[in-house]
């Protein structure tokens, strides 16, 4: 009785890692105006290769445009966000994404500043 105790535990746990579903990261992106400039901030974000990231994308200022664009051309992510209709938009860095720098911004307002998307090198260290 004892051995198939611990098989069925066994059967368990190992059925539940390889059915684990890795959790994305929340990531909170929102416009700001700054100096009388609309700004996605944060300006920087960070993430991996391999890593998936759900973006809750905000635009809660009053008063100019009712909606903004949320647009990341590397990762193929175009959307509009509402103003008070916070966006969720879930996304995997591919993992053979060059570690670098890419726009983050508005495909309809070009003018508002945008944040910058921070691809770091995969830490190969990690197990």
């Amino acid at each position: 009785m004892n051995h198939l105790i611990k098989l069925i535990f066994g059967l368990f746990f190992l059925t539940h890692s390889i059915f684990a579903v890795a959790t994305a990261r929340e990531i909170t992106l929102e416009t700001k105006k700054i100096n009388e400039a609309v700004h996605w901030t944060p300006e920087k974000v960070e993430v991996v290769p391999g890593e998936t990231i759900k973006f809750i994308v905000k635009h809660d200022l009053e008063g100019g445009f009712d909606f903004h664009g949320f647009f990341i051309p590397v990762l193929n992510v175009t959307e509009q966000v509402t103003r008070h209709e916070p966006k969720i938009v879930e996304v995997m860095v591919p993992k053979n994404l060059k570690a670098g720098e890419y726009p983050i911004g508005c495909q309809f307002h070009p003018k508002h500043v945008k944040a910058t998307l921070v691809v770091k090198k995969e830490n190969k260290a990690k197990k």
